[in-house]
């Protein structure tokens, strides 16, 4: 019978440790921050199996140093990135991914099983995780949005994402606000507030998931000051147009600002599959070809990453056509004052 390995919690300077193991140099992307030229990376993570946590904290920078390479000032990672630690033990993740098979009966998860395994693994979990992307950002030199995970908190079950900047230190966390059927029935503890974040980069907000399907966040996001929403998510089953239609591109177009989707993809024997893209979405009048799409990686379960440059001044100058568009022969016509 499998059982779930627990291993040790992860303290921050055994982190420290594997992360000077790789000589990584730190960049200089952010010497100089222009609100014209803002570099942004999406994270397509591939799912994968650690043999151990050096294994991990390798993988887990060999997608920082390709997008630093690629010049990106802030790295975009997927929803549920902190839970892949579990993979350290290939007897606990295989026990883990057991827990999310969907049952025969009801075609999801059972919960008491799921949050059970939270339950035991959340603390090593969480150390793992939260202890190597702030290691991996403060090495690099480069904001991280690592993503999401979930984990308790004083008895509490969250789903949240956290963000750091480039001297490795938490800048904030968002936990998600819309929760779908498995989470709600894990009692999942929703957030009640949608933050911004202010950095050299641009104010930015987080939207986890399902919130990308929401304009009503959308439009908070803009209200507050954001103008690039970043959105950590997966999809399982193929991804489709609807997706696309659906999810953080249509927040860009609605509220005038720049999104960032990275999803998690692969296949490590839970009973589904996990595909999609990682893209940068821009409003359509910024593009010539109108397509809302600046950069976007493949469906593919494979590592990639989508890496784009955002001129935060040009969102200023956006147009609605809907009111904008005047022709002064025209209204004159219909309109007394004119």
């Amino acid at each position: 019978m499998n059982r779930l390995d627990i291993p040790g919690r992860t303290l921050p300077h055994e982190v420290d440790i594997l992360v000077k193991e790789l000589a990584i140099e730190p960049s200089d992307n952010l010497r100089v921050v222009n609100s014209q030229s803002v570099w942004v990376a999406a994270v397509k993570l591939m799912l994968r199996y650690y043999a151990t946590m050096g294994d991990y904290v390798a993988d887990m920078n060999a997608y920082v140093s390709d997008a630093v390479n690629r010049r990106a000032q802030l790295v975009c990672f997927p929803a549920y990135t902190g839970l892949l630690p579990a993979g350290v033990q290939t007897r606990g993740w295989e026990a883990f991914a057991a827990c999310l098979r969907p049952q025969a009966n009801t075609g999801a998860p059972d919960p008491a099983r799921v949050t059970a395994a939270l339950a035991r693994l959340s603390d090593s979990l969480f150390d793992a995780y939260y202890n190597t992307m702030s290691a991996l950002a403060g090495r690099h030199k480069v904001y991280i949005m690592a993503g999401s995970t979930l984990y308790f908190e004083e008895n509490e079950l969250r789903h949240r994402a956290f963000l750091f900047s480039h001297h490795g230190e938490l800048v904030g966390t968002q936990d998600k606000l819309s929760l779908n059927s498995l989470e709600l029935e894990l009692q999942i503890e929703s957030g009640s507030e949608l933050k911004t974040f202010d950095t050299p980069l641009g104010p930015l907000s987080i939207l986890i998931g399902e919130d990308n399907g929401y304009f009503e966040l959308g439009r908070i996001a803009k209200s507050l000051g954001a103008r690039i929403l970043l959105n950590p998510t997966l999809y399982t089953g193929r991804y489709t147009s609807v997706e696309s239609a659906m999810g953080v591109n249509m927040r860009a177009q609605e509220s005038g600002v720049y999104a960032v989707q990275s999803p998690l993809v692969g296949d490590l024997g839970m009973g589904f599959s996990l595909g999609g893209p990682a893209c940068v979405y821009a409003p359509y009048s910024l593009l010539r070809n109108k397509s809302g799409i600046v950069e976007q990686t493949d469906s593919l379960p494979m590592p990639e990453l989508a890496c784009a440059r955002l001129n935060l001044d040009r969102l200023e100058r956006l147009q609605n056509p809907y009111t904008d568009d005047v022709n002064p022969d025209l209204m004159p016509k219909y309109v007394d004052y004119l």
